[in-house]
C-alpha cells in the first residue's frame, strides 16, 4: 500500500487498499501524457518541415528566374555588339572608298589613321562577342541545371504535402487514442493524488513522478536521506527533497536491475 507524505515524512492523504493500482496508474498516466507531449511537438513541426522544403523550392526558382535573365541580358548585349560591329564595318567601309579618292599625302595618312581605329574598334568588339557567346553557353548550362532542381524540388514538396497529410492522419488517431486513455487512467486515480500530480506536472519540472533507486532520484540524481530513503521504500509516495517530485519505489525493477548486475 501507498500514503503521499510531505518531504518532512507528514502524511497528506489516507492510504487505500487501491492505492499500489492507483500508483500503477499514474505512471502509466505519466507515460501517457509525455507520449502525448511529444505527439503534439512532432504535429506542431509538420508544417515547419513542409514550408521548409516549400522555401527551398522557391529559392531554386528563384535562381532559374536569376540565371533566366541573365542570359537574356547577355543576349541582348550580344544583339547590341553584332549592331555595333556592323555599323564599324560600315564606317571601314565607306573609309576605304575614300581612299581611293583622297588628293593629298595628308589626306590619306589622316585616312588611313581612322581606317586602323576603326579595325581595332572591330577586332575589340569581336573579343567581345565572342566572350559573350561563352557566357551565354555557360548561363545555358546553369539554367537547366537549376530547372532539373526546381523540378525535383517541386517534386520532393509534393511528396513531402502527401508523407505529412498521412503522417498527420496516423498521428492524430494516435492522439485521440492517447487522450482517451488517459482520460481513462485520470478516472482511476482519487482527486487528492490526482491534483498534486497536476500541480507537478504543470510546472517547470514537466513531470511529476520520479522513480526512485539506489538511495538517490533517478530523475534529478540527488541522493535521499537513509530514513527518507527507508520510507519511500516501504510504500510512501514522497516529494524528493530536490526536485519536488512524487517518488515511488517500484520493488519489481529493483529485483530485475539486481539480477542484472550479478
Amino acid at each position: 500500500m501507498y500514503r503521499t507524505a510531505d518531504c518532512h515524512g507528514r502524511g497528506v492523504l489516507d492510504s487505500k487498499p487501491s492505492m499500489d493500482v492507483q500508483l500503477e496508474s499514474l505512471i502509466r498516466l505519466q507515460q501517457v501524457d509525455i507520449k502525448i507531449s511529444q505527439l503534439l511537438e512532432t504535429i506542431a513541426a509538420i508544417p515547419g518541415n513542409l514550408r521548409s522544403v516549400e522555401e527551398k523550392l522557391q529559392q531554386q526558382k528563384l535562381a532559374v528566374e536569376q540565371v533566366e535573365k541573365a542570359a537574356v541580358g547577355e543576349e541582348v548585349r550580344r544583339r547590341r555588339l553584332e549592331s555595333d560591329r556592323k555599323d564599324q564595318q560600315q564606317k571601314l567601309a565607306k573609309y576605304r572608298d575614300q581612299s581611293s579618292s583622297v588628293k593629298t599625302n595628308e589626306q590619306f595618312h589622316a585616312l588611313q589613321h581612322e581606317i586602323g581605329f576603326v579595325e581595332a574598334e572591330i577586332r575589340r568588339i569581336e573579343d567581345e562577342e565572342l566572350a559573350s557567346m561563352i557566357k551565354s553557353e555557360s548561363f545555358e548550362t546553369q539554367r537547366s541545371e537549376a530547372r532539373k532542381a526546381a523540378s525535383l524540388q517541386a517534386k520532393l514538396v509534393e511528396e513531402e504535402k502527401e508523407r505529412a497529410r498521412i503522417a498527420s492522419l496516423s498521428h492524430e488517431d494516435e492522439l485521440a487514442a492517447l487522450k482517451k486513455e488517459r482520460d481513462k487512467l485520470r478516472k482511476g486515480v482519487n482527486e487528492p493524488l490526482l491534483a498534486q500530480y497536476d500541480r507537478i506536472a504543470s510546472s517547470s519540472r514537466k513531470t511529476a513522478l520520479a522513480r526512485a533507486e539506489g538511495q538517490r532520484c533517478l530523475s534529478c540524481q540527488m541522493s535521499l536521506r537513509p530514513q527518507f530513503w527507508n520510507q519511500v521504500r516501504e510504500g510512501t509516495l514522497l516529494n524528493c527533497e530536490s526536485c519536488g517530485r512524487l517518488l515511488y519505489f517500484d520493488p519489481a525493477l529493483h529485483t530485475a536491475s539486481q539480477s542484472a548486475t550479478r
